[in-house]
């Protein structure tokens, strides 16, 4: 499992290429949201890396990356550094950046502040703001988000309900349990605490990055409201909307998720 020292953390990824080896890929950047890690995406892979070359990083403190201590500040900036520092470790000039929930606005900040490093830019579940509402639901009856991940911890805030029935649900369930819990405890309420705080949309207009936004039609998080203003906010956006689908709809469609930044990326080259 290759890491690569980023600035203060130790950054671990997953590096997969088999495409023709006598061809120069051009890679494709997958980031994950909050609490999650690359192991998500697993999925995409096997649609993505006969074309590409597919790096799927795990944030700091998230997976297999390591932290730097609870008086870390998380900001968005922060997060854009780790991805320019990761970028350079690997010798990476210009990359496919695919964002899921927060790793959206990560990627919206990169192509403003730094768009000669993206090729182009895909939103997945993409958030434009965590406000009132949204931190209510986020909060899951606790004070607040932040409070919510300190009482259950990771694994506890993602696996919290009912124990499903079904044993392939319960499996599932231990599943996500797992690798939430991979994630530093600390980290996350650090993390969460920034959320309130997340708000991109007046960077929208100044990308000029080639943008297409893979949007649910039913997500509590990223209402689709949100994803149409992006579309109609970034120039020359494009959107592809998944009815019927919540927020983490990118594990349940790989194939027409992949299929759609495929023609996309093509469609930039």
């Amino acid at each position: 499992m290759p890491s690569v020292r980023t600035g203060d953390f130790d950054c671990h990824y997953e590096d997969d290429d088999f495409s023709d080896p006598w061809v120069e890929s051009e890679t494709v950047l997958i980031q994950h949201g909050f609490g999650r890690n690359g192991r998500y995406w697993t999925s995409w892979v096997p649609y993505l890396a006969g074309h590409y070359r597919v790096i799927r990083r795990d944030m700091r403190a998230h997976g297999g990356s390591t932290d730097t201590g609870p008086d870390y500040e998380w900001s968005v900036d922060g997060l854009v550094a780790d991805l320019v520092a990761f970028l350079d470790a690997l010798g990476l000039s210009r990359v496919h950046y695919v964002g899921e929930s927060v790793g959206g606005p990560t990627g919206i900040a990169l192509a403003v502040a730094h768009p000669e490093r993206l090729a182009s830019l895909t939103l997945v579940s993409g958030v434009l703001r965590l406000d009132e509402p949204v931190q209510k639901v986020l909060g899951a009856g606790y004070p607040d988000f932040a409070t919510a991940i300190r009482e259950l911890g990771p694994g506890g805030y993602v696996s919290r309900g009912p124990e499903p029935d079904d044993p392939a649900a319960r499996a599932e369930r231990a599943w996500h349990r797992a690798e939430w819990d991979r994630a530093n405890g600390y980290a996350l309420e650090g993390l969460a605490r920034l959320t309130p705080h997340v708000e991109v949309e007046p960077l929208l207009p100044e990308v000029r990055v080639p943008t297409l936004i893979l949007a649910p039609a039913d997500s509590a998080l990223t209402p689709l409201r949100d994803q149409i203003t992006m579309r109609e906010k970034i120039p020359d956006a494009r959107i592809e909307i998944f009815e019927g689908h919540g927020h983490n709809f990118y594990p349940e469609e790989p194939e027409r998720c992949t299929a759609a930044i495929r023609r996309f990326v093509e469609g930039t080259a």
